[in-house]
């Protein structure tokens, strides 16, 4: 065969991937890890925060979460209750969100971004029973929220009709029926034998297959989609996550990820817990300079984050000068990895082995994991994670061959359940192919080489990520387009060197109207909307150099990726970007 006709070959192979076999899928629900882990490594540091005074070890977190969950079970929690918690990541977290999983309870991760109206359509939506909530978060206080929802639950209301109480996780408030601290809820109640009798019992039903986790992907305006995972679905990812990077009871990992985001719970918290390393929740939200001093002080042998993180922590470390010891091993992800972070994290941290993940709440989350540096120090592609299945097709669901882009879909134990109550949203991205699998349309195009490698060249939709947040312009441009001077908006993302991508809003006034401020666009955003959905720019059509009207296309659609064009080169000429 000469050089040409094998070239051709290659070239015609189909892009469409297996993982390996191996290590062989658990089938460990959340109580028999825990009790598995606390005879292994009973004194063996599970998860600690530093600056607080009492780190848990695993036998520790194994009985914490018992107590835990027969309190939930006194407290009327049973099996398919939904129980909420807005917090940054400290201890009570973790025992909340295992605590629950163990009596088969469903644990709602709520982005700490939302504003109390997002917390309230996030309640309403799935449900919640129970909602553990911390006073403060950083500087917010939470106290208005707190109050708004104490009279919400009232005996008389009924805009949360299944919210019997909130527990909170710190704070003093006023006595009141329906708020209670943490220490309190946690003591043994009166009956504690037969309760205990009550949550063994439960917790050997309790299977694999179990939904454990509601995850939101999308704001949650309207009809949310809320993500639904099994025990088995985040406990064999978190396990293939750590053995791809072969983590072991030596290592101790740094993970400023929040913990309601599933990087966070998954790759940062269960991935740690399956393997017996010990986890450093460095501040309850993001802090580069207590997560550079977290791993000097904890002795860190590994650092977990999204991009922006990464690039925060070695900004700090250079304004002051602070050498960082070596780090063994470390994974990034949830919005694209520049090289040049990537040389610069080699070099500062003496990274020995960085992967780049790949995935999506949907499937667990993770399916690609790069091993780590390529021999210029970049990661241009990923390998597939064992158990799991990847093709790339077109637009017509045919598998294309290699080095051709398409969208990436994904198959295996990874795939969530579906979506709540959205039988139609779960049909749109979960389909069944000609093969007999079902697969997940990612909605991202990417291409695949000869070994099966891959490497994702973009977004098919218009999702923006900003600092590995997804951001959905939809919601925006709803609420711009109540403001009483506004026709129309339309929000997309621009390329950002800290955040990945930036929120731009287009904006088309109502005949007469003057352009809005950029501070007074903000408020009213901010005034629903978390701060992360406010516009970075506001560019008002016909207005400094934008022009007059939205590029469309012939059946009147709006151009959105004619408008990013359009926005970074008014940045760029601004001298912005």
């Amino acid at each position: 065969m000469s050089q040409q006709d094998a070239h051709r070959r290659i070239q015609q192979k189909p892009s469409h991937t297996k993982g390996l076999l191996e290590p062989a899928l658990q089938n460990w629900t959340f109580g028999g890890l825990l009790q598995r882990q606390a005879e292994q490594f009973p004194n063996k540091i599970a998860v600690s925060c530093p600056g607080t005074p009492n780190p848990i070890t695993y036998r520790q977190l194994n009985d914490r979460t018992k107590l835990l969950g027969e309190a939930l079970i006194a407290n009327g929690i049973s099996v398919g209750d939904r129980v909420g918690i807005f917090a940054g990541n400290i201890l009570e977290y973790v025992e909340v969100v295992l605590a629950t999983a163990r009596i088969g309870g469903i644990i709602v991760l709520l982005n700490t971004f939302y504003t109390t109206e997002e917390i309230k359509r996030a309640l309403q939506f799935t449900g919640c029973s129970l909602l553990f909530i911390t006073g403060n978060l950083g500087k917010r206080s939470m106290s208005p929220c707190i109050d708004e929802l104490n009279e919400i639950i009232k005996p008389q209301k009924s805009e949360l009709p299944d919210l019997r109480s909130i527990v909170l996780l710190s704070g003093h408030y006023p006595n009141s029926s329906n708020l209670r601290s943490y220490t309190d809820f946690i003591k043994i109640p009166p009956n504690g034998a037969k309760t205990a009798s009550v949550y063994q019992s439960i917790e050997t039903k309790i299977t694999p297959e179990t939904v454990c986790n509601f995850q939101f992907t999308s704001g949650t305006t309207g009809m949310p989609k809320t993500v639904m995972l099994t025990h088995f679905n985040v406990i064999n990812n978190g396990f293939l996550i750590g053995a791809r990077i072969g983590l072991t009871p030596d290592d101790t990992i740094c993970c400023p990820w929040p913990l309601f985001h599933s990087s966070g719970f998954v790759v940062g918290l269960i991935t740690s817990l399956c393997h017996g390393a010990t986890l450093i929740l460095p501040s309850p939200i993001f802090d580069p300079a207590a997560t550079a001093r977290a791993l000097i002080s904890e002795k860190c042998t590994g650092l977990q984050g999204v991009p922006t993180m990464f690039a925060a922590v070695l900004e700090w470390c250079r304004q002051r000068g602070t050498h960082m010891p070596p780090l063994r091993t470390g994974i990034i992800g949830g919005s694209p990895v520049s090289p040049a972070l990537l040389r610069e994290l080699q070099h500062e941290f003496a990274l020995q082995d960085l992967g780049i993940a790949y995935g999506m709440t949907e499937t667990s989350p993770l399916s690609f994991l790069s091993k780590g540096f390529e021999s210029d120090g970049t990661h241009t592609w990923m390998e597939i994670l064992p158990h799991t299945t990847a093709k790339i097709v077109d637009a017509q669901g045919i598998t294309v061959p290699i080095k051709k882009p398409g969208e990436l879909c994904v198959s295996g134990y990874l795939l969530q359940r579906g979506y709540y109550q959205n039988q139609e949203k779960t049909g749109e991205v979960m389909r069944v192919h000609e093969d007999g699998v079902l697969w997940m349309h990612t909605g991202d195009e990417a291409i695949m080489d000869e070994k099966g490698r891959c490497r994702i060249s973009g977004r098919i939709k218009d999702t923006i990520i900003r600092g590995g947040e997804n951001i959905y312009p939809t919601e925006i441009e709803d609420r711009l387009n109540e403001h009483p001077a506004i026709s129309m908006s339309a929000v997309v993302g621009i390329q950002d060197a800290k955040y990945g991508e930036i929120v731009a809003a287009f904006l088309q006034l109502k005949h007469g109207e003057n352009p809005c401020a950029k501070e007074h666009i903000s408020e009213w955003v901010q005034q629903t909307l978390g701060k992360h959905k406010v516009p970075a720019l506001v560019f008002h059509l016909g207005v400094d150099g934008v022009p007059g009207d939205f590029p469309k296309t012939a059946s009147g659609k709006i151009k959105k990726v004619d408008l990013v064009a359009i926005g970074t080169q008014l940045v760029r000429r601004a001298g912005k970007l």
